[in-house]
């Protein structure tokens, strides 16, 4: 049972340590905006912003490179007690997944609107919605694969 706390506190700090990376990563993506112009509406009204295409790619690189390094690092060994282990804690594992995506997302977005407030625009969408959203479903998608390769092992 203990083993089994240990493994799942790793995945936990894993994951947290990724949550403040990706937090950081979207900071550092936002470094060097270039001012568009603005664009109102009924309501609200705002300036259009542009990533800089370097410090986009590297908060992508810092992101995923952190990802992949304390997977490889950090995760790896640990998990695979999964092998060994009931369903249960599989299920466990793969809940905390779920929670940390979400909270990966929440932070992403606390972090968008710190720099960009409310009514500020990011342009192209597609980059922000592949930071806002594709991180956290890379998170998931990566720590179930993760899950599957330690029990088949």
């Amino acid at each position: 049972m203990r083993a089994n706390l240990k493994m799942l506190g790793a995945e936990v700090l894993y994951l947290l340590v990724s949550v403040i990376i990706a937090g950081l990563a979207t900071l550092l993506q936002i470094v060097g905006r270039t001012y568009e112009g603005d664009h109102s509406s009924f309501i609200w009204s705002g300036s259009d912003y542009r990533y800089n295409p370097l410090f986009y790619m590297l908060g992508m690189a810092l992101f995923i490179g952190f990802m992949v390094a304390g997977y490889k690092f950090f995760l790896k060994e640990r998990i695979i007690e999964l092998k060994q282990s009931g369903i249960a804690l599989k299920i466990i594992f793969s809940v905390i997944a779920v929670i940390f995506s979400i909270l990966m997302l929440a932070a992403i977005i606390f972090c968008l609107f710190l720099m960009t407030g409310l009514t500020d625009n990011m342009r192209p969408e597609w980059m922000l919605f592949m930071t806002a959203l594709g991180w956290p479903i890379f998170t998931l998608v990566f720590l179930i694969i993760a899950e599957i390769l330690a029990v088949k092992q």
